[in-house]
């Protein structure tokens, strides 16, 4: 056995020296110029008659010969199932991100795995030439692919794994479930504000006349207590109510402001008339209490203004009531009045009052809105801030406030 292997040998090495030698002889060509080596390359591209099989060339013993070729079909095979599973993948899924890589990686490992193939099929054909070919196609389409790999790494680092995806999914379930209650909960807040609205809308009506009814008997009593000295000792009482009444009647009016200005009915009646002259009418009919607050007013005696003049009157009221309902006795309130540089006029309210907390002031205009620490200490529904915002809007203007708790507020607006 070793004498015939050593003899297969000796045979195998006297082929390749013969047909080294002749490719030695052949290797003169390759004196000749470029162009003439190429195009001898091609013409030639399947001719083996310059190497020897590689079986016939060194001293391969079976098992490594049969090692190196079967290893070599193993990686092509693998090298041609890859890509047809690629192929498979990309052609059923149209979405996928980067196909036109996925189709470099499948002619890049076709190609690597071609020159497998070809490797173990020089052990008897020596196609050293396609070999060539085949490993130089290689090389272009793995240095583009390396190429088109590098330019999409960043957007390859941006995608999202499947924890973040399922995390985004699960937010986005929470966020439409949270969509849906919010819409649920909207539409049954417009429709009790609705009914809410038709209700005041009803009940303010209702109230009018009677409350007109009662008002009218207690102005007669008043004059009866004053003209007749039997009735007297009821005066105080009979004035009281009368206060009373008119208090529940200011309600009644601000709860038909409210209805007008839901049903866009709040209509304005524009005059020109005397700014100065307006805010003494409403200190003459809010500082009627008896506190005794100083009341200053600065601005230009001159100041004509157009405006709707009662609707005016009814947030200036408001305002001044305000400042005297929260500041203690015998405290200043100042009320200036400018005109701007832009031709509008700002009216402002200041006070040394409780102030407004900062986290309550961005709600200070809603409807039926009081801040929570003083709706028990001072009567009010809440409607009379946001009635006059909405008068000051329908004007064109815009309102305001500055506030510091425990130091005062400044309410103003501009039209």
């Amino acid at each position: 056995m070793l004498a015939q292997t050593g003899g297969n040998l000796s045979a195998s090495k006297m082929i390749c020296d013969s047909l080294c030698h002749a490719g030695n002889k052949g290797s003169l060509k390759a004196q000749a110029s470029m162009p003439i080596q190429i195009k001898d390359f091609f013409s030639k591209i399947f001719d083996t008659s310059d190497w020897p099989a590689r079986w016939h060339c060194g001293t391969w013993s079976d098992f490594h010969g049969w090692l190196y070729i079967i290893s070599d079909i193993s990686i092509w095979a693998a090298y041609f199932a890859i890509p047809l599973l690629l192929f498979r993948i990309v052609k059923q899924r149209k979405d996928i991100p980067f196909s036109k890589v996925f189709w470099l990686f499948i002619a890049f490992i076709m190609l690597c795995g071609t020159s497998h193939l070809i490797d173990a099929i020089i052990f008897w054909w020596p196609a050293y030439r396609l070999s060539a070919i085949i490993r130089f196609a290689t090389g272009v389409v793995s240095i583009i692919t390396v190429y088109a790999l590098y330019k999409i790494i960043p957007l390859i680092q941006k995608l999202r794994t499947l924890d973040q995806l399922e995390a985004e999914i699960e937010e986005r379930k929470k966020a439409e479930q949270e969509a849906r209650h919010q819409l649920i909960l909207k539409q049954a807040t417009e429709e009790l504000m609705a009914k809410k609205d038709e209700f005041m809308s009803i009940a303010s009506h209702e109230l009018k006349t009677p409350i007109t009814s009662v008002k009218a008997s207690l102005q007669i009593l008043q004059r009866m207590a004053y003209k007749s000295e039997a009735l007297q000792p009821v005066a105080p009482f009979v004035n009281k109510a009368a206060r009373q009444v008119n208090k529940l009647t200011d309600i009644i009016h601000e709860l038909l402001d409210v209805t007008r200005i839901q049903a866009g009915k709040l209509e304005l009646y524009k005059t020109e008339f005397n700014l100065l002259e307006l805010i003494k009418e409403c200190v003459d009919q809010c500082d009627v209490d008896g506190k005794k607050h100083k009341i200053q007013i600065e601005g230009d005696k001159e100041l004509q203004v157009c405006a709707d003049k009662n609707r005016l009157d009814q947030v200036l009221c408001n305002l001044l009531t305000n400042a005297i309902k929260y500041s203690p006795a015998n405290f200043l309130i100042n009320v200036c009045f400018e005109k701007l540089e832009n031709g509008t006029i700002k009216i402002s309210v200041a006070d040394s009052g409780i102030g407004i907390p900062a986290d309550k002031i961005e709600n200070i205009f809603d409807r039926f809105y009081r801040v929570e620490n003083t709706s028990q200490y001072y009567s009010g529904v809440g409607l009379g801030l946001f009635i006059s915002s909405e008068i000051i809007k329908r004007h064109g203007g815009e309102i305001g406030v500055e506030s510091q708790q425990g130091k005062g507020s400044t309410f103003w607006f501009a039209i």
